[in-house]
């Protein structure tokens, strides 16, 4: 199935001039193209990331505020982006879509939300703080309403499952501010804040993304792999996802049940229970994909999605072994793993997807775009997942690693980031319409034509 994918026009054999500037006609507008104010504002966060990585301790808030700034700044905005989108197409319902100036209102009021919000923790301000936390509590929870309008309008209903588990994501966002808020208020007993925090941290990472992100991958990760989706594997997938947000909120319980009877040990079980669950739903989704990456070579995010879904299995077989074995708190490692293993190299992934067709015009652009894309696709993937290994190491042995491994693991995912979005966002020049550039658009060229 082609998940919003445009197809190349009817081609013509090279060397043959009755049709080839067919490669030069403005296509009509991207699939994507509902998207693109999200992009770019994720993009604009990606790359305050990186500043204030660098910068150190030089700008406001410091090196912590950055975890701030992708989670709200590049995850929020591209889930609260893309959910819209893919639950409009998986419904067959995209008549019922916001209008584009509405969609671009509503963007520039998340992202001024967004960036009031942090100023506000930067500065220590509480009044933009709050007043940033409420714009974008508006805009998420409107964005729940749309996406059930959808999903009971739907006339398409294989993936309506995936609307769902978007509407359980955005009361995980919903429940997680709500948590976020009694623990900055300081509303709970100090004996609760770990246990409190620890739920508020996973509502976040495996609800808000988590679930938007497998849900997601369970149709639109083939076509990202360009295969068809395997046999029942959407049929399996969403009774995994099922156990998955049922786990998430049972982690969660598990956590506060614990928190206020002072950690018991069999109680554990329960926190230890829902992250096997989630961990089922996790599998059911990765099993078909890691199997298409290694069997297909028909795209070049095969070695993203394939390595940000092994951190990503990593990262729940560690948080069990750790909940079971009663390490307090949320570790930085796992942290490395999930924000910057998983969730950072799938959008780093999505993004080198869409953005050929957002940017590319007519086929001839668009086959150049697809085909930076593919240069060296392997080398970029390795380079990124080996900073992700130095972030990780620098944590699990501090003695014999520490700061300078960390530097250097920060170094090299921001170096790996700008080789990925760096060809996308260059300029295209003028490509000759007659040349093939990419394995992709080669697939569907049929060779010379030999001379008469």
């Amino acid at each position: 199935m082609a998940l919003a994918t445009q197809a190349p026009g009817p081609v013509t054999p090279l060397g043959d001039d009755r049709g080839s500037s067919h490669r030069t006609i403005a296509l009509g507008s991207s699939p994507f193209g509902s998207t693109l104010p999200g992009v770019i504002a994720a993009i604009a966060f990606g790359a305050a990331c990186l500043v204030w990585l660098t910068a150190g301790n030089q700008l406001p808030g410091g090196r912590w505020i950055v975890v701030h700034i992708f989670t709200l700044g590049v995850l929020t905005t591209l889930i609260w982006t893309f959910s819209k989108h893919f639950a409009a197409r998986f419904t067959a319902t995209t008549s019922l879509a916001s209008r584009p100036a509405t969609a671009t209102a509503a963007t520039i009021l998340l992202v001024g939300s967004i960036v009031t919000m942090l100023a506000g923790r930067a500065l220590h301000a509480h009044l933009p703080l709050a007043l940033g936390s409420v714009g974008i509590m508006i805009v998420v929870g409107s964005n729940l309403l749309v996406l059930r309008r959808h999903r009971r309008n739907a006339t398409a209903t294989r993936f309506v499952w995936i609307v769902r588990q978007y509407e359980h994501a955005h009361i995980a966002f919903i429940a997680a501010a709500g948590l976020g808020g009694a623990l900055g208020a300081g509303w709970l007993p100090g004996s609760m804040f770990v246990a409190a925090r620890n739920a508020h941290i996973h509502l976040n990472v495996l609800g808000w993304a988590g679930l938007t992100v497998l849900a997601t991958l369970a149709a639109f990760g083939p076509a990202l792999l360009r295969v068809r989706i395997a046999p029942n594997a959407d049929t399996r997938a969403a009774t995994g996802m099922h156990a998955a947000t049922l786990g998430l909120w049972v982690t969660t319980a598990g956590y506060l049940v614990t928190g206020l009877s002072g950690d018991a040990g069999p109680l554990r079980l329960l926190t230890v229970g829902g992250l096997v669950a989630y961990g089922y739903g996790l599998v059911t989704v990765a099993g078909p994909l890691l199997r298409a990456s290694r069997t297909t070579a028909r795209s070049p995010m095969r070695w993203a999605l394939a390595a940000s879904l092994i951190w990503f299995l990593v990262a729940i077989a560690v948080d069990i072994i750790m909940v079971a074995s009663g390490s307090p708190g949320w570790s930085q490692e796992l942290a490395a793993m999930l924000l910057v293993g998983v969730l950072a190299q799938l959008v780093l992934a999505v993004l080198s997807y869409v953005g050929p067709m957002l940017r590319g015009r007519d086929l001839a652009t668009r086959d150049r775009l697809i085909a930076r894309v593919e240069r060296l696709a392997r080398l970029r993937s390795a380079t990124f997942n080996l900073g992700v290994v130095l972030l990780v190491g620098a944590h699990v042995l501090p003695r014999l690693t520490g700061a300078p491994v960390e530097r250097a693991g920060w170094i090299v995912v921001a170096a790996a980031t700008i080789a990925q979005l760096g060809p996308l966002l260059w300029p295209t020049g003028t490509p000759d319409p007659d040349r093939v550039y990419s394995v992709t658009a080669a697939r569907y060229r049929p060779p010379p034509r030999e001379p008469e």
